[in-house]
């Protein structure tokens, strides 16, 4: 019985040498020398034959003559680990980078131009520092939540007074002839007139990074694009002050081709009609909570939708990108059309951080 288990294990290794005998023949046949490749098929033959006659002794010594030549025909290779590891990363980002050119690409909100549907860098209130806010558990709020707690401090002392001025998302206070910016969002724990002391802290909060998004670069080689999907384009091309060139923007598809859109707010109008789908435009118009409508656009830049009585005709191939939060959007009200070479997909899944916005986008 113990030569009957010994003869069938024998035969188990010995076949298992033979499929890696071939594998290596296989994958050497064009680059090794034809002397050692025939070598390994004669030790191949030899151990075939022995596994046949069942035969032990000949199995064991075919096996390490199937070894040795296999080392002739594929030569260890110094460093060979270390190849391998190296091989495997290249593969690994150039599939990696594959899937991002053709499938999906992230992408991260840098404005509030899309709130409240997405939000770029913002800032939350909060009293203090709290349980998650020290050592490492502050790598794990932020990992999870894309929160780090901020603190803004006097530079000086003196009264404070403001604030002065709103821009860049920051409010401007004058602390003793000194400027001091504090980001919108977080909680002032002093109040305009108090007498603050340098160090003092001012203001505390949250700051929360942009969400980040994976983009869709399949669908519209196959779909036409739709009205209401988040768009994702390039601006290569389009002549406008302050858009920056050579980067992606992320908008509402708002119109498409051949269509003549106006504003009339708080409402969108397509030939002259309010626009009443899909849902993700309709809420807009309709001032869900957070939502402010469609706005003509201001200043001395906007110079396409600005009136009521303006009207934007899209020519073929054209498309129409408006913000969601159009009183804060640099977009197609200021610099009109989007080309269709300039499309990149449509925003498909908020995939980081976990808040509310999490998930799918709509």
């Amino acid at each position: 019985m113990a030569g009957y288990f010994q003869t069938r294990r024998m035969v188990k290794q010995a076949r298992e040498w033979l499929r890696h005998a071939r594998h290596c023949r296989h994958m050497r046949e064009d680059v090794a020398p034809r002397e050692t490749l025939d070598g390994l098929q004669k030790a191949e033959t030899d151990l075939k034959a022995a596994v046949a006659a069942r035969d032990t002794a000949r199995m064991g010594s075919g096996c390490e003559a199937v070894h040795k030549a296999m080392t002739l025909v594929s030569p260890t290779r110094s460093y060979s680990g270390l190849r391998e590891n190296l091989e495997v990363i290249v593969v690994a980002v150039a599939v990696a980078m594959a899937f991002r050119a053709y499938c999906l690409q992230p992408f991260k909100i840098p404005t509030g131009s899309m709130q409240p549907t997405l939000y770029g860098i913002h800032y939350l209130p909060q009293d203090g520092e709290g349980t998650f806010d020290h050592g490492p558990l502050r790598f794990l709020k932020w990992a999870v939540t894309g929160q780090w707690f901020m603190e803004v401090t006097a530079e000086t002392a003196g009264t404070l007074r403001g604030p002065y001025s709103r821009r860049d998302g920051l409010d401007y206070y004058d602390i003793g002839g000194l400027a001091h910016g504090v980001p919108k969002g977080l909680k002032l724990l002093v109040q305009p007139g108090d007498e603050v002391v340098t160090g003092q802290v001012l203001a505390t909060g949250n700051r929360t990074t942009g969400d980040h998004l994976f983009v869709n670069r399949f669908k519209w080689n196959f779909m036409m694009p739709q009205r209401g999907e988040v768009m994702v384009f390039r601006t290569d091309g389009i002549p406008i002050p302050r858009l920056t060139e050579r980067t992606h923007y992320i908008k509402r598809m708002c119109g498409l081709p051949s269509e003549r859109i106006s504003i009339a707010p708080p409402r969108l109008m397509v030939d002259g009609k309010t626009v009443q789908e899909p849902g993700a435009i309709r809420r807009i118009i309709d001032l869900a909570p957070g939502y402010d409508g469609y706005t003509l656009g201001e200043g001395p830049d906007a110079l396409i939708l600005s009136k009521v009585t303006d009207e934007l005709k899209l020519g073929p191939g054209q498309y129409l990108a408006l913000g969601d939060n159009t009183r804060n959007s640099l977009d197609g009200r200021y610099w009109g059309a989007v080309p269709a070479a300039n499309l990149v997909g449509p925003a498909m899944i908020v995939y980081w951080p976990i808040s509310e916005r999490w998930g799918w986008i709509h």
